[in-house]
């Protein structure tokens, strides 16, 4: 049993602020000092404060920021600005429009000025995520991956030829079997043809195994491949190892625990962006995530993992890795980022308003995490005390979008570390007659990778994540035409709402708003997904609204093959509340909107709405206003009840249940009024917890990895005169 002490979070800090003290800040500094000058409105209002008092100061220091420009074109002419500026240009990232820059205090407040720069944000800086240790893993059975793996890979359906990119501290595979590949051909055979009279007799099987870890790039500055931290090559196996070495184990030594990751044939990408210490850029992660987006059709990446994060300084809006994960949405990839482990203080309080950036861009899959009680079926899971808890700050997002097993997770270990890591081949014995026999029954290994890796077992939202990454790849792979807006809203509508909670929310002690601001839609249910890709029509990139993604004529979603099989030997529900995510409408056919209808006419174009009320364990749902409802009754134009919850439609409903007061609205703009800002009409609930992450025992400029073990000490609360104190906007 291996223990590690020092746990870790992934946030991101300013390489240029010097250490400050741990306490919380001067009162003043939360506001603006008398006199002062409106502070420009493109740049953070702590950046702006730290520039000016280094300039008050006489300290001729520069700032590394990072500067978005309006367009290419602004691009160039930006960086001839900054240059002749007396500026040190580091990046320049050409699918982002951003530039990072050292750039003198004198000249910050000029060059945010400028009408080609749309916003100003101090570079900072990144570590990882990682936690306890204990010895246990049961991944792929509590999450449903189980049910819908392969038993022959070579076969596909286990993510094949899906490429995840992991941007993390690298990835430095234990051994060859790790995170090998096979491939299966067919030679020979009597007469040709593939074996006798075309039987297969004598014709050869040959499994070839290749490296699934198909590029590695360094975006830190150490010009090294090597995971010397572990934590890229934990994610990357919880996300796709194989776990061969503890198949191997327990084939010895039956009961052995197993640490299979949920897409074992995805292709990965190691981005390395946290040094051998854990710690990064923001700069990095962006130059990353450039590259990435470049990249995408060499390595067909359609996934991209950040088990990373950062304290929130600004609106998603204008945070520059946010706007970074937007663009990769917009290039058709799947952003799933870890929510982060600022869910309570050491007292054990829950604190909320946790989630970092950028976990809290509406563009990101937001993923928590859950304790399993180290048991298979779900009916006993628990968000995790330390999971990040929304709203958003600034912004007030409702958050996590869902949450996944993330407490003592056990994957690969890296090489570095590993002590009896290798890298070797060995050729499979002879059989009958020196190969005849592998011949004759028509299966033959021309070589195997060792199996010699060890594992690790670690908790945190860091590998939640990577969790629901590789079902992204599995669902991918069973439906390519899958569009990131798409992935989202189907993991959403399979997970599964947490018996804790609801019946919690049943006895009134726990609010619909707190349940969701707690662990999103429901916790992750790969096989659901998976299964409910499946049925989605093949040209659902190229669907218009008013259309339905599920069209064959004999399919709806509570038909879908296999959509309610059991997980860890426990019946699974059809339904979790969610009505409708980001243009989706969860009708019987899945139908595309442009936006979703609530009762007193407004439409709301993002976000998600859920139905609020309960299951019951006969699968009937019970509104908030005590009405029963049944599986397949009517009770408005074009709005099914299916199995048990209303499954809506982005159109009024008509009459017979009022929906009007039972929804949860969790708008991703938050623009105005009643409609968008549901976050606000709760804010009793947690205006009094949100976390101050000044505070959370961290220096403003470092990226902590947090788990169960390593939690903010004597962490202050957010005043409601903070700039980051969510608000309507």
């Amino acid at each position: 049993m291996r223990r590690n002490a020092a746990l870790i979070l992934l946030l991101i800090t300013s390489l240029t602020t010097p250490p400050a003290g741990l306490g919380a800040l001067p009162a003043g500094a939360q506001r603006r000092e008398r006199g002062q000058s409106q502070r420009p409105s493109k740049m953070p209002e702590a950046l702006l404060r730290r520039v000016r008092q280094e300039r008050a100061g006489g300290r001729p220091a520069k700032s590394r920021v990072i500067l978005n420009a309006a367009d290419a074109a602004a691009a160039v002419r930006l960086r001839s600005a900054l240059e002749g500026g007396g500026a040190d240009v580091l990046r320049q990232l050409d699918a982002l429009d951003t530039i990072v820059a050292d750039v003198p205090a004198e000249a910050l407040e000029e060059m945010a000025g400028r009408e080609d720069v749309t916003w100003v944000s101090a570079d900072q800086e990144v570590r990882t995520t990682a936690a306890s240790a204990d010895n246990t893993s049961h991944l792929e059975v509590t999450t449903g991956a189980s049910n819908v793996l392969p038993k022959d890979v070579t076969a596909g359906g286990a993510g094949n030829g899906v490429g995840i990119a992991i941007l993390d501290s690298g990835i430095s595979p234990p051994d060859a079997a790790e995170f090998a590949g096979y491939v299966r051909t067919t030679e020979g055979g009597l007469l040709g043809g593939g074996g006798l009279l075309g039987t297969g007799l004598l014709a050869t099987q040959t499994v070839e195994p290749y490296n699934r870890v198909v590029q590695h790039v360094d975006f830190t500055g150490e010009g090294s491949k090597q995971d010397k931290y572990g934590h890229g090559t934990h994610a990357a196996g919880v996300a796709a190892g194989t776990g061969q070495a503890s198949e191997d184990e327990a084939a010895r030594r039956p009961g052995a625990p197993t640490y299979g990751g949920v897409a074992p044939g995805a292709h990965l990408v190691s981005v390395r962006v946290l040094d051998s210490k854990g710690v990064g850029t923001v700069s990095g992660v962006i130059a990353g995530i450039d590259w990435v987006i470049k990249n995408k059709s060499k390595h067909n990446i359609r996934v991209m993992n950040l088990s990373l994060g950062t304290a929130v300084t600004q609106s998603y809006r204008t945070d520059p890795l946010c706007k970074a994960v937007a663009r990769a949405f917009d290039a058709g990839i799947v952003v799933v980022v870890a929510a982060g482990n600022l869910g309570k203080d050491t007292a054990g309080r829950t604190l909320y308003g946790g989630i970092l950036s950028p976990a809290n861009s509406p563009h990101a899959v937001t993923v928590g995490a859950t304790n399993t009680q180290q048991t298979a079926g779900r009916s006993d899971d628990v968000v995790t005390t330390y999971s990040s808890r929304g709203p958003t700050l600034v912004d007030g997002l409702a958050k996590p979008d869902l949450v996944a097993p993330g407490n003592l997770i056990g994957a690969a270990e890296s090489a570095v570390t590993s002590p009896s890591a290798s890298y070797s081949y060995s050729t499979p014995g002879g059989g009958l007659l020196g190969g005849l026999g592998d011949t004759l029954l028509g299966d033959s290994d021309s070589t195997r990778p060792t199996a010699t890796g060890t594992y690790r077992v670690w908790s945190g939202t860091s590998f939640a994540a990577p969790a629901v990454a590789g079902t992204v790849a599995l669902m991918l792979e069973a439906n390519p035409s899958l569009t990131p807006r798409i992935v989202k809203a189907l993991l959403m509508r399979t997970a599964q709402r947490l018996r804790h909670y609801e019946e919690r929310v049943k006895s009134r002690e726990m609010s619909n708003f707190e349940r969701i601001i707690t662990a999103g839609a429901g916790e992750l249910n790969t096989n659901a997904a998976v299964a409910l890709a499946r049925a989605v029509r093949r040209d659902a990139n190229r669907a218009r609204v008013g259309e339905n993604l599920i069209t064959h004529r004999k399919v709806t979603y509570a038909s879908v093959p296999g959509i309610t099989a059991p997980v860890g030997g426990e019946r699974v529900p059809l339904n979790n509340g969610v009505v409708w995510v980001d243009g989706i409408a969860f009708t019987d056919r899945l139908q595309l909107t442009s936006g979703y209808r609530l009762g007193d006419g407004r439409t709301i174009s993002s976000g998600f709405v859920v139905a609020d009320g309960h299951l019951n364990a006969d699968g009937t749902y019970v509104a908030g206003n005590g009405v029963v409802i049944g599986s397949g009754v009517v009770i408005g134009s074009g709005v099914v009840i299916g199995s048990g919850v209303v499954i809506g439609s982005g159109v009024v409903i008509g009459s017979g249940v009022v929906i009007g007061s039972e929804y949860a609205l969790a708008d991703g703009l938050l623009t105005s009024g009643s409609v968008s800002g549901w976050s606000f009409q709760n804010e009793y609930l947690w205006a009094s917890n949100l976390i101050d992450p000044s505070t959370a025992d961290i220096k403003a400029e470092e990226v902590i990895l947090q788990g169960e073990d390593a939690i903010p000490a004597g962490v202050d609360r957010l005043s409601a005169s903070s700039p980051l104190y969510p608000r309507q906007r």
